[in-house]
Protein backbone atom coordinates (compact mmCIF):
# COMPACT_ATOMS: atom_id res chain seq x y z
CA UNK A 1 0.00 0.00 0.00
CA UNK A 2 2.78 2.44 0.96
CA UNK A 3 4.68 1.58 -2.21
CA UNK A 4 1.56 2.35 -4.33
CA UNK A 5 1.18 5.71 -2.59
CA UNK A 6 4.83 6.51 -3.31
CA UNK A 7 4.41 5.69 -7.01
CA UNK A 8 1.18 7.74 -7.26
CA UNK A 9 2.90 10.70 -5.63
CA UNK A 10 5.83 10.30 -8.01
CA UNK A 11 3.50 10.33 -11.03
CA UNK A 12 1.87 13.50 -9.71
CA UNK A 13 5.26 15.17 -9.41
CA UNK A 14 6.19 14.15 -12.94
CA UNK A 15 2.89 15.56 -14.26
CA UNK A 16 3.46 18.90 -12.53
CA UNK A 17 7.03 19.00 -13.80
CA UNK A 18 5.85 18.25 -17.36
CA UNK A 19 3.24 21.00 -17.26
CA UNK A 20 5.73 23.49 -15.90
CA UNK A 21 8.24 22.52 -18.57
CA UNK A 22 5.63 23.08 -21.30
CA UNK A 23 4.70 26.40 -19.75
CA UNK A 24 8.37 27.39 -19.69
CA UNK A 25 8.74 26.62 -23.41
CA UNK A 26 5.72 28.77 -24.25
CA UNK A 27 7.01 31.87 -22.51
CA UNK A 28 10.09 33.30 -20.91
CA UNK A 29 10.72 31.38 -17.64
CA UNK A 30 10.69 33.35 -14.42
CA UNK A 31 12.84 32.84 -11.35
CA UNK A 32 9.76 31.41 -9.59
CA UNK A 33 9.18 28.82 -12.36
CA UNK A 34 12.83 27.79 -12.28
CA UNK A 35 12.87 27.45 -8.52
CA UNK A 36 9.66 25.39 -8.52
CA UNK A 37 11.02 23.05 -11.21
CA UNK A 38 14.23 22.57 -9.22
CA UNK A 39 12.21 21.79 -6.09
CA UNK A 40 10.08 19.21 -7.92
CA UNK A 41 13.15 17.62 -9.53
CA UNK A 42 14.68 17.28 -6.08
CA UNK A 43 11.50 15.71 -4.68
CA UNK A 44 11.33 13.27 -7.61
CA UNK A 45 14.95 12.23 -7.01
CA UNK A 46 14.25 11.74 -3.29
CA UNK A 47 11.14 9.63 -3.98
CA UNK A 48 13.05 7.44 -6.45
CA UNK A 49 15.76 6.96 -3.85
CA UNK A 50 13.20 5.91 -1.22
CA UNK A 51 11.55 3.42 -3.58
CA UNK A 52 14.93 1.87 -4.42
CA UNK A 53 15.68 1.54 -0.71
CA UNK A 54 12.28 -0.08 -0.07
CA UNK A 55 13.16 -3.07 -2.26
CA UNK A 56 16.73 -4.34 -1.95
CA UNK A 57 18.46 -7.54 -2.93
CA UNK A 58 19.64 -9.63 0.00
CA UNK A 59 20.47 -13.14 1.12
CA UNK A 60 19.15 -14.94 4.19
CA UNK A 61 21.28 -17.78 5.55
CA UNK A 62 20.13 -20.18 8.26
CA UNK A 63 17.84 -23.06 9.18
CA UNK A 64 14.16 -23.25 8.30
CA UNK A 65 12.39 -23.00 11.67
CA UNK A 66 8.82 -22.87 10.36
CA UNK A 67 6.92 -23.33 7.11
CA UNK A 68 3.40 -22.07 6.40
CA UNK A 69 1.94 -22.17 2.91
CA UNK A 70 4.37 -20.23 0.69
CA UNK A 71 6.26 -18.60 3.56
CA UNK A 72 9.28 -20.06 5.33
CA UNK A 73 10.83 -18.66 8.48
CA UNK A 74 14.62 -18.80 8.52
CA UNK A 75 16.57 -18.62 11.79
CA UNK A 76 19.91 -17.09 10.86
CA UNK A 77 23.28 -17.74 12.48
CA UNK A 78 22.48 -15.09 15.12
CA UNK A 79 19.18 -16.87 15.84
CA UNK A 80 17.21 -13.98 14.32
CA UNK A 81 14.04 -14.89 12.41
CA UNK A 82 13.71 -13.86 8.78
CA UNK A 83 10.78 -14.65 6.47
CA UNK A 84 10.85 -15.49 2.78
CA UNK A 85 8.11 -16.21 0.28
CA UNK A 86 8.96 -19.28 -1.80
CA UNK A 87 6.88 -20.01 -4.91
CA UNK A 88 7.02 -22.22 -7.97
CA UNK A 89 8.93 -19.38 -9.65
CA UNK A 90 11.73 -19.72 -7.09
CA UNK A 91 14.74 -21.64 -8.41
CA UNK A 92 15.40 -24.27 -5.72
CA UNK A 93 18.51 -26.44 -5.57
CA UNK A 94 18.45 -29.34 -3.10
CA UNK A 95 21.42 -30.67 -1.12
CA UNK A 96 21.62 -33.59 -3.57
CA UNK A 97 22.25 -31.13 -6.39
CA UNK A 98 18.84 -31.75 -7.97
CA UNK A 99 16.24 -29.10 -8.67
CA UNK A 100 13.49 -28.92 -6.08
CA UNK A 101 10.07 -27.46 -5.38
CA UNK A 102 8.66 -25.63 -2.33
CA UNK A 103 7.17 -28.96 -1.21
CA UNK A 104 10.70 -30.40 -0.85
CA UNK A 105 11.66 -27.85 1.81
CA UNK A 106 11.51 -29.09 5.39
CA UNK A 107 11.87 -27.60 8.84
CA UNK A 108 15.51 -28.02 9.85
CA UNK A 109 16.93 -27.59 6.33
CA UNK A 110 19.90 -25.23 6.22
CA UNK A 111 19.34 -22.84 3.34
CA UNK A 112 20.68 -19.82 1.50
CA UNK A 113 17.76 -17.76 0.19
CA UNK A 114 18.40 -14.91 -2.26
CA UNK A 115 15.92 -12.37 -3.54
CA UNK A 116 14.24 -9.00 -3.09
CA UNK A 117 13.41 -7.76 0.40
CA UNK A 118 10.74 -5.14 1.02
CA UNK A 119 10.65 -2.50 3.73
CA UNK A 120 9.11 -4.92 6.24
CA UNK A 121 11.94 -7.44 5.81
CA UNK A 122 9.89 -9.99 3.84
CA UNK A 123 11.90 -11.59 1.05
CA UNK A 124 10.52 -12.73 -2.28
CA UNK A 125 12.97 -15.55 -2.91
CA UNK A 126 14.31 -15.76 -6.45
CA UNK A 127 16.74 -18.56 -5.65
CA UNK A 128 17.08 -20.93 -2.69
CA UNK A 129 19.85 -23.45 -2.06
CA UNK A 130 19.64 -26.26 0.49
CA UNK A 131 23.14 -26.94 1.79
CA UNK A 132 24.80 -28.85 4.64
CA UNK A 133 25.06 -26.85 7.85
CA UNK A 134 28.58 -25.40 8.27
CA UNK A 135 30.58 -26.90 11.12
CA UNK A 136 30.34 -25.06 14.41
CA UNK A 137 33.23 -22.70 15.03
CA UNK A 138 34.80 -24.01 18.23
CA UNK A 139 37.49 -21.37 18.46
CA UNK A 140 37.53 -19.30 21.63
CA UNK A 141 39.48 -16.33 22.92
CA UNK A 142 40.69 -16.65 26.52
CA UNK A 143 43.01 -15.00 29.00
CA UNK A 144 45.18 -16.59 31.64
CA UNK A 145 48.42 -16.64 33.63
CA UNK A 146 50.95 -19.40 32.95
CA UNK A 147 51.43 -21.75 35.93
CA UNK A 148 53.37 -24.52 34.18
CA UNK A 149 55.33 -24.98 30.94
CA UNK A 150 56.24 -28.18 29.10
CA UNK A 151 57.72 -28.98 25.69
CA UNK A 152 54.34 -29.30 23.98
CA UNK A 153 51.89 -27.62 26.32
CA UNK A 154 51.11 -24.75 28.66
CA UNK A 155 49.03 -24.75 31.81
CA UNK A 156 47.29 -21.49 32.66
CA UNK A 157 45.02 -20.20 35.37
CA UNK A 158 41.99 -18.24 34.22
CA UNK A 159 40.89 -15.24 36.36
CA UNK A 160 37.96 -17.35 37.60
CA UNK A 161 40.56 -19.84 38.95
CA UNK A 162 39.80 -22.37 36.24
CA UNK A 163 42.86 -24.34 35.03
CA UNK A 164 43.43 -24.49 31.27
CA UNK A 165 45.91 -26.74 29.46
CA UNK A 166 46.93 -25.63 25.97
CA UNK A 167 48.52 -27.92 23.43
CA UNK A 168 51.33 -26.19 21.50
CA UNK A 169 51.88 -27.44 17.95
CA UNK A 170 53.32 -26.41 14.60
CA UNK A 171 50.14 -24.49 13.77
CA UNK A 172 50.48 -22.25 16.85
CA UNK A 173 51.34 -18.66 15.92
CA UNK A 174 52.74 -15.89 18.13
CA UNK A 175 52.12 -12.16 17.91
CA UNK A 176 54.56 -9.25 18.22
CA UNK A 177 57.62 -11.33 17.20
CA UNK A 178 57.38 -13.39 20.38
CA UNK A 179 58.08 -17.12 20.57
CA UNK A 180 57.43 -20.10 22.82
CA UNK A 181 60.70 -19.69 24.75
CA UNK A 182 59.59 -16.20 25.81
CA UNK A 183 56.78 -17.72 27.87
CA UNK A 184 57.62 -18.22 31.56
CA UNK A 185 55.68 -19.07 34.69
CA UNK A 186 53.71 -15.97 35.57
CA UNK A 187 53.46 -14.74 31.97
CA UNK A 188 50.02 -13.41 31.14
CA UNK A 189 48.59 -14.52 27.80
CA UNK A 190 45.65 -13.84 25.55
CA UNK A 191 45.15 -16.76 23.21
CA UNK A 192 42.89 -18.12 20.50
CA UNK A 193 42.38 -21.86 20.71
CA UNK A 194 40.15 -24.59 19.35
CA UNK A 195 39.34 -27.87 21.05
CA UNK A 196 42.70 -29.35 20.04
CA UNK A 197 45.40 -26.71 20.41
CA UNK A 198 46.41 -23.06 20.65
CA UNK A 199 46.11 -21.22 17.35
CA UNK A 200 47.43 -17.79 18.33
CA UNK A 201 49.22 -16.60 21.47
CA UNK A 202 49.77 -12.99 22.49
CA UNK A 203 52.05 -12.20 25.42
CA UNK A 204 50.90 -9.32 27.62
CA UNK A 205 53.87 -7.15 28.69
Amino acid sequence: MQKSKNISFLLLLFTIYYLLSGHANAQTPTATDSGLRDTIKKQVAEELSQIKKAVTKKAYVGSISAKLDATVTIANLKNQSRQATVTTDTAIKLATGKDGTPADLKVGDFVIAMGDVDGSGLMTAKRLIVTPRPPEDKRQVLFGTVTKTASGSLTLEHPDKKTITLKISSITKYSAKSKFTDIKIGTKLIFVADSASALLIHLIP
